[in-house]
């Protein structure tokens, strides 16, 4: 009876873990694979039936995004604000970071709560003051509004990466580099940067889908088209009745999830160590 007890069990459990499974492919992998089949059906099929098996295979989405849209104006756009904001953020949140857990003043507890206190003020609601901010400053329209905004939205999540990750390099690597004659900018460059590369790689990482995905701040602060993101040019294919081209806005989809794809895969395991206590001895 124990014996029948313990396989009836077993076979709960597993038919409960491919439960789990199939739930988890329902949920996230199926619309993936529904949208890349989605690219390849015709407009008429799209309308007509859209979650059928394919019926004919074409390639005239891709082929009417790159000759008739501005899909690589809007991805050169995209690919500038976001290595430039990605560069200031990894620069700005490692630096404050390592001032915060290596040098000594009064108010760095102090500084350290204020930029953890970003993490808790949600986007939307700075979006007025910004837009009246940026409209006197005159940069409404502009990338360097983008710029500085996804690197003000970046910098607290950053900042507290790295410093979980500093305080678990030992003293005694920036003593020994003091007596060595090292000054503090040499200790910061020579020993804390090249141990950090797993957290610079996450943070590139998670800054990099938040900045590349961003929707909202494009939409408030970008009107002309020359200065769309990618995710901002897919207005682009709602035609003036307000009939959007699925197919074209299917293909445009799968184009500009490339660079977010390339940058998962890669850098997969470098963020999952980056993420852990463990990793983040080096």
């Amino acid at each position: 009876m124990k014996k029948r007890g313990r396989k009836v069990s077993r076979g709960i459990k597993k038919i409960c873990f491919w439960v789990v499974v199939a739930l988890i492919f329902a949920i996230q992998i199926y619309p993936i694979v529904w949208l890349i089949i989605a690219s390849f059906r015709t407009n008429s099929e799209l309308a007509t039936n859209p979650f059928g098996s394919l019926q004919h295979l074409t390639i005239e989405n891709y082929v009417d995004v790159i000759q008739n849209s501005n899909v690589f104006i809007y991805l050169k756009n995209s690919a500038f604000v976001t290595c430039v904001a990605l560069i200031f953020v990894v620069m700005f949140s490692s630096m404050a970071a390592f001032a915060i857990s290596r040098i000594r003043f009064k108010t760095k507890n102090l500084l350290f709560a204020y930029f953890i206190m970003g993490l808790t003020i949600p986007p939307f609601v700075t979006l007025i003051p910004l837009y009246v901010m940026f409209s006197k400053m005159g940069l409404l329209d502009t990338h360097i509004a983008l710029i500085l905004l996804y690197i003000a939205f970046n910098l607290s999540i950053s900042i507290l990466l790295f410093v979980n990750f500093y305080k678990y390099i030992p003293e005694e690597l920036s003593e020994a580099a003091i007596l060595d004659g090292c000054s503090v900018y040499g200790i910061y460059f020579r020993i804390f940067v090249p141990l950090s590369k797993n957290t610079i790689l996450t943070v590139l990482s998670m800054s990099f889908i938040g900045v590349w995905n961003d929707y909202l701040f494009s939409l408030l602060f970008i009107n002309s088209t020359s200065l769309k993101t990618v995710s901002l040019g897919m207005q682009d294919f709602i035609s003036e009745t307000g009939y959007r081209v699925w197919g074209s806005t299917f293909a445009t989809i799968c184009i500009t999830t490339v660079p977010t794809l390339i940058i998962y895969f890669a850098l997969n395991k470098k963020v999952s160590s980056g993420m852990t206590l463990g990793a983040t001895k080096g």
